[in-house]
Formats: C-alpha cells, structure tokens, sequence
C-alpha cells in the first residue's frame, strides 16, 4: 500500500509532459522517453506509471541518482548500479489490468533484492562457495549488445544467434556472473560450463509427449516446459534426455527460456524432422514474439552435442520449405 500510495502521489505531482525529461525533487532528473525498441510494448501514460512506482519499491532500499533510456541509476556507494526496466516493462504489458501492476512490479523488485541478500552471503572469489549456485541462461546476441556487449561476461555459443552466459541462480533472481570474478579463479571455462550445466540437469522439467497425424504419418512431438530451466537444459539433450535423441539426433526450437520443442530424427523416419516444422511453425512463432525472454525464432539440429541451423523459407503463399543442414544430408543420403 505504501509503494502504490507513493506511486499515486508522485503521478499526481507530475507537471511535465509525458515522455519529457524532469525532476523530482531536488536532485533526481527523470526521463520518461519509453526505451528503444519497446515503444509498441506500452504507452507512455503507462510507461510513466510503471517508472514512478518502481521508483516508489526501489527508495524504499536504495538512493537513486536518475532515470533515463529505461534504467534506474542508484547513487554511488550501494551494492548495485541500478535497474534495468526492459523486462519489467514487457511483464506489465502482458497484463491488461493496471490497477495489478503495483503488485507485480513490487514481486520484480523483491526478488532483486532477495538475489543481492543471498549474493552478499557467498564469496565470488572462492569458487566452492559459488559453484552450487552456477547456472546457464541464453540470450539472444542483440540482447547482450544493448547491455553492454559480452566481454564483461561469461559465455559461449550454442545456438546461431544467441550467447550462453554463465549464471548464478539465487534465490528470486538470476544474475550474470561478471568475467573478471571468473578469472579471478583460474579454472578451465569448459569445466565451469559443465558444473552449470549440471547444476541445470538436476532441476525438474517438464517433459510431455504427444503423437500427431500429420498428413497420414503419426508424428511424436515432445515439449519441455521449466519457465526458468527448459532453455539451458536443452542444451544437454543427449546426456539428461537421450530418450529424445534419434539415431540422426533431434530437430529442436527454443523459442523463449521457458519452451521447448523437440521431433527426434531417425534413419527409419527421415522426414519427419520436416513435418515437425511445419506443423509448429506458427506456434514456435507466437511463442517467441509474445515471450517477454525471447531466445530464437529458428530450427536447430541437435546431433552429437552440436546445435546446426536448419534453413526454414516461407513463400508469398504460406507454404514452409525445409533446408536440412549439410551434416543431415549427408546421414540422409547414406545408403542403408
């Protein structure tokens, strides 16, 4: 009650013009120009409510210096540098109701500072104490760029498009870990990675499987569904799910951090990989635009450990063409 009470009052107050830059009080200039790339998100009245009630959650914990290009910069001197809203603001406009908006942007801000509690118990610099925490996240490599690009992290290519960074899952929040601590501990980044990835395999994803008639042929397709966990843990198919790997491997889409979509490829059942795309095209579409954590909107083949891209074409009629990547072909082209 007290944040949206502040919230109200701070927007009653406001003189300026909407997507102008002012001031609150005497030393905390605000911009409410609404971040590049998100102006078809959410309006700028909205917009202008969701800054003034986070600024209402966060100065209940922190001193703020300025807001500006969808960050909430804190003053010097404190345990963080400041807030980024893109995610924030992407959650709120799934919701349609405002009046709920206090509620979730208060929930994204706890698990912040939940995060930064729990952080502040471990010591970056001694691995042991970190290594029960190490997780694995994918973004998109433009994601990255817009936030300051990757060399102050940890990652690796997986997916054409994407970076895996190297995490830390505390409680409420994931949080990347920065470059120069992993450094500090002198270890094989290979070996780092496949703690991480461990530490994924051991959560509890969903795995559902369904067999469809697709133009006379019954094809199986399996789903992954973790909204924290089902990205990074398909990147270990073949070690936590080998179920799920054919013979030729799997054709796989990650379309956001919560999905996954997987059609095993088999030498008895070559095209089946292609069908699957076909069938799920427009959903793994949906599923990556209206996801607030996007990953890709492309196809993969997952084969010994390896993700290749699988070339998808659309026509001015609808129709799907499916390329199979040059390693596939090969395997397809095999006399038995």
């Amino acid at each position: 009650m007290r944040s949206l009470l502040l919230a109200t009052i701070l927007a009653c107050l406001q003189t300026a013009a909407i997507g102008q830059s002012t001031t609150v009080g005497p030393s905390i200039p605000i911009s409410y120009d609404i971040p590049p790339g998100l102006e078809n998100a959410i309006s700028p009245d909205d917009y202008h409510f969701l800054v003034d009630t986070s600024i209402a959650v966060i100065a209940e914990r922190f001193r703020i210096d300025s807001v500006s290009g969808g960050t909430i910069r804190l003053a010097k001197g404190q345990e963080l540098g400041g807030f980024n809203l893109d995610n924030l603001i992407l959650q709120c406009a799934a919701v349609k109701d405002r009046t709920v908006w206090p509620a979730i942007i208060r929930d994204h801000f706890q698990k912040i500072f939940s995060s930064v509690e729990e952080q502040q118990k471990i010591d970056p610099s001694n691995y042991w104490s970190v290594k029960p925490y190490l997780s694995l996240r994918i973004y998109p490599q433009d994601v990255i760029g817009q936030h300051g690009g990757p060399d102050a992290l940890v990652t690796r290519v997986d997916l054409e498009g994407t970076y895996t960074v190297l995490m830390l899952d505390l409680p409420g929040a994931f949080t990347p870990l920065a470059k120069n601590v992993f450094d500090g501990w002198k270890r094989n980044k290979a070996d780092v990675f496949r703690t991480a990835q461990d530490n994924v395999d051991s959560q509890h994803v969903e795995k559902v499987s369904k067999t469809t008639d697709m133009q006379g042929t019954q094809l199986e397709v399996t789903v992954l569904g973790n909204e924290d966990y089902a990205a990074s843990y398909a990147l270990d198919l073949g070690k936590n799910s080998p179920e799920l790997v054919g013979d030729w491997g799997s054709a796989i889409a990650i379309p956001n951090k919560g999905l996954v979509s997987i059609c095993k490829i088999s030498p008895g059942k070559p095209a089946d990989f292609v069908k699957f795309i076909q069938l799920t095209y427009p959903y793994i579409e949906r599923a990556y635009q209206q996801h607030p954590q996007r990953i890709s909107d492309q196809y993969f083949w997952y084969y010994q450990g390896t993700f290749t891209r699988i070339r998808v074409e659309t026509n001015g009629d609808g129709d799907i063409n499916v390329i199979a990547p040059y390693g596939l072909g090969q395997l397809m082209g095999k006399k038995p």
